[in-house]
């Protein structure tokens, strides 16, 4: 089976997008495995992985449940819900797997959105993924710098903006910490004057997995109302907290 044909899945489920700009919209989470980075405050951990095959022993030991699924099983899962029409992509890093011929299969009956960390061009990874690719989905590129422990991709980062002056449904979706929010904001103003990012396309969420870090987040609010940015909570914490699959 190809890679093309089927994709390392960690889990499916019902939600309300959490953040960003469709905020509380119904839709099918789609998470797959596999990331490339090791985000200081992730909140995902349980799709790092070190092989891409489930089997592998140095996975089989591991807290790591997640599976490979063809394209139409996938489909399936999603279909199940038969009242979404839509479906977040989400990882892990999603785009280090190849999921062109998903996005083919949705294109028609749901809309799609695609949570990424910037760091890959697709098209250039996979050869089946093509220019129309990007026009089948909203990208929501949330770049991971020093306020995570790691190191900007600016090749990759360029590719995306250069998209978000072609493409009306791409945004850059920062993570401000409360205790740095100084440091993280100069981060954003340095990656918005340097890759001319439009304010319509800012989204700023405080950082947290407890409820309690997304209460009484007026310090954000004011750095929003200053720069002209949107600001989004993130309503699965809000709700939930810490919890999976919600």
């Amino acid at each position: 089976m190809s890679s093309a044909e089927s994709l390392l899945v960690n889990e499916i489920y019902p939600c309300l997008q959490g953040e960003g700009t469709n905020l509380g919209k119904p839709a099918i989470l789609v998470r797959l495995q596999i990331c490339n980075l090791r985000c200081s405050w992730c909140d995902t951990p349980y799709t790092h992985t070190t092989k891409s095959d489930p089997i592998d022993s140095s996975n089989s030991s591991s807290a790591q449940r997640f599976r490979r699924m063809k394209i139409g099983e996938v489909v399936g899962e999603i279909l199940k819900h038969k009242e979404i029409r839509h479906v977040i992509i989400s990882g892990g890093e999603p785009t280090l797997q190849n999921f062109s011929a998903l996005l083919e299969a949705l294109q028609s009956t749901h809309s799609v959105e695609i949570e990424t960390n910037g760091t890959q061009i697709p098209h250039l990874l996979h050869g089946t993924f093509g220019s129309t690719h990007y026009l089948m989905a909203q990208w929501n590129v949330s770049p991971k710098g020093k306020n995570a422990g790691e190191k900007l991709e600016y090749e990759a980062l360029s590719h995306w903006a250069g998209l978000s002056q072609q493409h009306p449904n791409v945004y850059f979706k920062f993570v401000i910490r409360k205790d740095h929010c100084n440091e993280d904001v100069a981060e954003v103003l340095a990656l918005v004057n340097q890759f001319s990012i439009e304010t319509r396309n800012l989204v700023l969420m405080p950082e947290g997995t407890t409820v309690e870090s997304q209460l009484s987040n007026a310090w954000l609010e004011e750095i929003c109302l200053r720069q002209g940015w949107r600001m989004s909570p993130r309503l699965h914490v809000l709700t939930h907290g810490p919890r999976r699959g919600v």
